[in-house]
C-alpha cells in the first residue's frame, strides 16, 4: 500500500580515503537539508572502512514520498555531482521502528556506547 512506510538502503564507494570522523563531518553537512526533506522519517549514515563504502538506511512516510525523493534534482544530479557517482540503491519493506533516543540536531548525534 502506498501509504505505508518504505525504504532505501543506499550504498556509494568511497569517493577518497576519509577516517570516520572526517565521514561523520562530512554527513553533518547535509543534516539540516535531511532535517527538512518532505517525507522523512528517519535516515542513519554509516561506513564501513574495511569495504570502502558509505550510505544510508532512508525511511519515507510512504512510497510516494520516497519516489518523489529518488526523482528528484538532488537526488538525480546534485548527490552524484557531490560524491562523484551513482549509489546503488534498494527499496525494501521497513518492519517495526525502535528508537531508544530522538536526535533532533547534528551537533552531538553520534551515539556511542
Amino acid at each position: 500500500m502506498a501509504s505505508e512506510k518504505k525504504a532505501a538502503w543506499v550504498v556509494f564507494k568511497m569517493d577518497k580515503e576519509m577516517t570516520t570522523a572526517e565521514w561523520r563531518e562530512r554527513f553533518s553537512g547535509a543534516y539540516e537539508l535531511m532535517y527538512n526533506l518532505p517525507g522523512i522519517f528517519s535516515k542513519c549514515w554509516w561506513v564501513n572502512q574495511e569495504k570502502g563504502e558509505w550510505g544510508a538506511l532512508y525511511v519515507f512516510d510512504s512510497e510516494e514520498k520516497l519516489q518523489l525523493y529518488l526523482t528528484s534534482e538532488l537526488w538525480v544530479k546534485i548527490v552524484p555531482e557531490k560524491f562523484g557517482c551513482k549509489p546503488e540503491v534498494t527499496i525494501l519493506e521497513p518492519g517495526p521502528i525502535i528508537s531508544k533516543d530522538q536526535i533532533s540536531k547534528a551537533e552531538g548525534s553520534w551515539l556511542t556506547t
